[in-house]
Order: structure tokens, then C-alpha cells, then sequence
């Protein structure tokens, strides 16, 4: 069977995230007033339908329903990051970086209300804290997909491009879709800098690495990753204090980012 060749450790991943979303369903169908009587037949936003449905609802079909219930399932999943139980904790966080992480459930988060995404941000970052390495884990994906967020569709596009073909190890192609964001003329999210940087240290060229960097630090002074991609530039321009003063900052955020635990202890061990 084919699902006998699937790794274990891929199953139990995959029931997990089911876990984490039937919780958080759960959780919210708990705390709303009984209302379903009066709500007009339409489409649904439950992550859990949707996953077995294998397709995105259409969420202009019913746009405040669906702003209403996505502001919902996220002050959930807030309520179960603040949780003291631990699977409590691992649902919220693995649900809100399924949300931040897949480019159309992204969209679902671009119509919450500012009051709610600063929550959230907070949340997350908070949760990068938290002694449990899958709830910290989930909470930096999060917020590397939160980072990415844009509300032009046409970013988006050349965004996926650009990693695309990065993962591909097409690095002129990820460059230049990463340049066409810019060229649009629209706010720029953050994590764009980080990714250009990435590329141009696979190019070996440290110092255009770190300038893109100071970009991404200069939108959001918490980010993780940069604050990695930055420490590894500096290794590569062989200024190793300066990439163990940058790595001392990302542990500082995320205290079990392993990345840069990893290279922190290659710095040292070469030192």
C-alpha cells in the first residue's frame, strides 16, 4: 500500500496538525453563542472542512462571514497559545502556522482587525519563548509567514516564484522575481530582504547579504531570521564576532532556534 511507504515520523506529523485543527474547531464551536439557526446557508470557513474537502473555500462569496469566523478561530487559537496544557499550547501554535505559512490562508488573516493582528504578533512572539520545541517551532513559522504577508496578489506571486526557484537552486531567476516586488511600487513585507539576502550569500557576496538584512531589521527589529542570514554573512565575510553578536540576538527571540544554534556552536568550535 502506499501509505505503508510513507515515514512514520511524516504520519505522525500529519495527525498531529489534524489534532491541532479538530482542538481548535472545537475549542471556538465551544465558546460561540448558540447561532446557527440564524446565520444564511452558505460557505464555511472550518479548517477541518476544508482540509478534507482539499480545496480553498471562496471567501467572497460571504466576506464578512468569513472575516468574522477567521477573527474568531484566531482569538482561539490565541486563548490556546496562553493555554498552561501543553497540547492546548501545541494545537494553537501548529494551527496558526498552518494559517501564516499557506499563501492562500494567508488572505483568511489580511482582514483582521489591527487591534487582533497586534494580539497576535504578541502571541506569537511569545510563544517563540516557550519551553515546548514544537510550540516555539510553530510560533516562528507563523511568524515567518506573517512576515511574508501581502495584500497585493501580484507580491504574492513573484514572492512564490522567487523561493521556487531559489529552492531550485536557480538563483538569477530568484533574484530577479524578488527585484519584480519592488518594481511594483507597494508596501514591501519584511521578509522579502531576508530572502534576497539568502540568495545573494549562495552567491557568495556577504556584503550585498548584509545590506539587504539591515533592510529586514529595519521593518521588523525582531526578526529571527534575518538576524540569522545576517550572522551567517558575517561568517562568510570572516568577521565571526560580529556573526556571534547577531546570533546571541536571534537566541535572544527565539531561544531554541536551532539554526542558529547550530552555527553559534560551529563558530565556536572553529574559534
Amino acid at each position: 500500500m502506499a501509505l505503508e511507504r510513507v515515514p512514520a515520523k511524516t504520519l505522525a506529523f500529519i495527525a498531529l496538525v489534524f489534532l491541532a485543527l479538530v482542538v481548535i474547531q472545537l475549542r471556538w464551536s465551544a465558546n460561540v453563542e448558540d447561532k446557527t439557526a440564524a446565520e444564511p446557508e452558505g460557505p464555511h470557513v472550518s479548517r477541518v472542512q476544508i482540509s478534507k474537502e482539499g480545496k480553498l473555500v471562496d471567501v467572497e462569496t460571504e466576506p464578512v462571514l468569513a472575516t468574522d469566523k477567521a477573527e474568531e478561530l484566531v482569538q482561539t487559537s490565541i486563548a490556546l497559545l496562553s493555554s498552561t496544557a501543553l497540547n492546548e499550547r501545541r494545537s494553537g501554535a501548529i494551527g496558526l502556522a498552518y494559517m501564516a505559512s499557506e499563501p492562500a490562508e494567508r488572505q483568511r488573516l489580511l482582514g483582521l482587525s489591527a487591534d487582533l493582528k497586534s494580539r497576535l504578533q504578541q502571541a506569537l512572539a511569545k510563544g517563540l519563548q516557550d519551553a515546548d520545541a514544537t510550540v516555539a517551532k510553530s510560533c516562528g513559522e507563523a511568524l515567518i509567514g506573517w512576515w511574508r504577508m501581502s495584500e497585493s496578489a501580484a507580491v504574492t506571486q513573484y514572492l512564490e516564484q522567487g523561493l521556487a526557484a531559489y529552492e531550485a537552486g536557480q538563483l538569477d531567476e530568484a533574484l530577479q522575481a524578488f527585484q519584480s516586488v519592488e518594481a511594483l511600487g507597494v508596501a514591501l513585507p519584511p521578509d522579502l530582504y531576508r530572502m534576497k539576502a539568502q540568495v545573494y550569500l549562495a552567491k557568495s557576496l556577504p556584503e550585498q547579504a548584509l545590506a539587504q538584512c539591515r533592510q529586514a531589521l529595519q521593518a521588523e527589529p525582531n526578526h529571527f531570521m534575518a538576524l540569522y542570514v545576517q550572522a551567517r554573512a558575517y561568517a562568510q565575510a570572516g568577521q565571526n564576532p560580529k556573526a556571534l553578536q547577531a546570533l546571541d540576538a536571534a537566541l535572544s527571540i527565539y531561544k531554541t532556534f536551532p539554526e542558529a544554534e547550530h552555527l553559534r556552536a560551529q563558530l565556536l568550535g572553529a574559534g
